[in-house]
């Protein structure tokens, strides 16, 4: 029983002194354990977001930010429309992708949500 309150009580120092020596480690832990959890509870992706960026990904060869930027707007089947509406209905314009590449981009999007919209 003294060995777990003496758990507890280092455990409660360790959150609550600010000295230099214990925050940034502390710190460091905390952002690590955070990360890891927000890793393993993103979303699940929808059929037509889903099936945009991997078609995209095996007909275009995308560059390191090219592949994040399809990793973060891909992501729900709202977020394909509204990228479809943006960028290949309204022409706007998209840092990322631009004339042919933005062309397939938009064709690939549309077949998803054709898709996406008959089953």
């Amino acid at each position: 029983m003294k060995k777990f309150i003496i758990l507890i009580v280092v455990i409660l120092a360790f959150f609550t002194i600010d000295h230099p020596l214990i925050k940034e480690p502390r710190e460091k832990l905390l952002g690590e354990g955070i990360g890891f959890l927000s890793d393993s509870t993103k979303m699940n992706r929808g059929p037509a977001a889903n099936m945009a960026k991997n078609l995209i990904r095996s007909q275009l060869k995308l560059s390191e930010s090219e592949n994040e930027y399809i990793e973060k707007t891909f992501t729900t089947n709202d977020s394909v429309q509204l990228f479809h509406l943006h960028y290949c209905r309204e022409r706007d314009l998209n840092l990322y992708f631009y004339d042919d590449r933005l062309n397939t981009v938009c064709k690939i999007v549309s077949e998803s949500l054709e898709k996406k919209r008959v089953k």
